[in-house]
């Protein structure tokens, strides 16, 4: 009872830090338009340094609202689904990052 207790309570206060960081985040990018600035901001780095547990939370966040998230998952995860003719388009881009944590159990 205690281990579950305890990771329930990790789940929670992983998901309460991700969302403390996306809304840092949001708040210090909302008025730039580069993208290598927007993923070198501290709280889009410390989403990054949270690692691959974090990834269901970026992909939930995905689903809700389509973002500039794939830089973070895509240096979390090694791994690059969206097609070429995708690359710089946030819809697309998501929707292939959704398809490929689908495949992967992540979300369902």
């Amino acid at each position: 009872m205690i281990a579950v207790e305890k990771k329930l309570s990790r789940e929670t206060s992983l998901a309460d830090r991700f969302q403390q960081l996306r809304d840092e985040w949001k708040e210090q990018s909302q008025y730039l338009s580069n993208t290598t600035q927007i993923a070198m901001l501290r709280p889009y780095q410390q989403v990054i340094g949270m690692g691959p547990a974090v990834v269901p939370l970026i992909l939930e966040e995905l689903r809700r609202e389509p973002d500039l998230w794939f830089w973070a998952l895509e240096s979390i995860t090694n791994e690059q689904p969206v097609p070429s003719e995708a690359v710089g388009h946030v819809e697309s881009s998501a929707s292939a990052w959704l398809e490929w944590g689908r495949r992967k159990g992540l979300i369902p």
